[in-house]
């Protein structure tokens, strides 16, 4: 991606992560525990950016809570991850809501303005496909094939292809219109050996588990944008932007305390669906199925923390 060096950018101070995350007396106490107990202990601050970042070339002011309240409405590849496994780990950030995997589309059959949107890219000389014409293409079959639009809240579609969302930037990792509840995301550069896959062998069970982490990591990141949350700020998040691999690869595999307060108020502020002890075991569970080890370290210790708290 090509932008513009930004100089302007401040890591949040302590008082500003307060303020990101508001008043929480009116919460009830197992998302209030979440969001404010042991804070401390398990998630660190937003990291001084280097030159390059996500932040350093992209104008993130921060979404706060109170903000995204005021605003939302509720509601054959050999390194291919399968789409089931994303599905079923990228389930339990969403509790209450079922994820369907849709017919595949071959980019062939797309309309023909949609595959003009095809170019070689300067840098790994592979094809690429414009994200926001596959986006148009999605909101016209979305209208035109679902029946009951009150069912289904979002559509995503993931591609083996390279994509970009403008002429000016190299890729993108994903594109979401959270207006239309659409979304697009490549597998493409998410494989170590990105660009030169055909030249190399079969991946090594490390390379898959890091694969399939990186798949969950970026569809879960643009499902929750679908749900109109933004880029975090204020600490090390699943929701902070990522510029390269190096940096999506820093970003842990869950939510900080604010964004996951904005998820609290997106569901609905169900309690009853919402749970954070119930959705940190079943991710627990997915993280030790699919041998996530620090992330699975991460949710006991959390759990841990959170339980030690509802005895007391």
């Amino acid at each position: 991606m090509c932008a513009s060096f930004n100089n302007l950018f401040s890591v949040p101070t302590d008082r500003e992560r307060s303020r990101a995350l508001g008043d929480t007396y009116q919460l009830p106490d197992s998302i209030r525990r979440a969001v404010t107990a042991g804070i401390n202990e398990c998630f660190l601050p937003f990291p001084i950016p280097n030159e390059g970042d996500w932040v350093t070339i992209n104008q993130e002011r921060g979404q706060t809570a109170e903000a995204f309240e005021r605003t939302i409405q509720t509601i054959p590849h050999g390194k291919v991850p399968s789409l089931e496994n994303i599905s079923e780990f990228s389930s339990h950030f969403f509790p209450g809501c079922r994820l369907e995997t849709l017919p595949q589309i071959d980019f062939t059959d797309l309309p023909k303005h949609s595959r003009m949107g095809q170019r070689i890219d300067t840098y790994t000389k592979k094809p690429q496909y414009s994200a926001t014409l596959i986006i148009d293409h999605l909101k016209k079959m979305k209208r035109r094939q679902r029946k009951n639009d009150t069912e289904e809240l979002f559509c995503i579609g993931v591609t083996m292809a390279d994509i970009y969302p403008y002429s000016s930037w190299n890729f993108v990792y994903g594109l979401a219109s959270t207006i239309d509840g659409i979304a697009i995301y490549s597998f493409a550069r998410l494989d170590p050996s990105f660009p030169d896959i055909e030249l190399v062998g079969p991946c090594t069970e490390q390379e898959r588990i890091l694969i399939l982490k990186r798949a969950i990591s970026v569809f879960v990141h643009e499902i929750i944008h679908l749900f109109g949350i933004k880029h975090c700020i204020y600490y090390l998040c699943l929701m902070n932007g990522a510029e390269t691999e190096v940096e999506m690869d820093g970003q842990p595999l869950y939510l900080c305390p604010i964004c996951l307060r904005k998820m609290y108020t997106a569901t609905g502020k169900d309690r009853k669906i919402f749970n954070p002890v119930e959705t940190y075991h079943d991710i627990l569970d997915a993280c030790q199925k699919f041998h996530f080890k620090d992330e699975a370290a991460w949710y006991e210790n959390r759990l841990n923390i959170l339980t030690t708290l509802t005895n007391e």
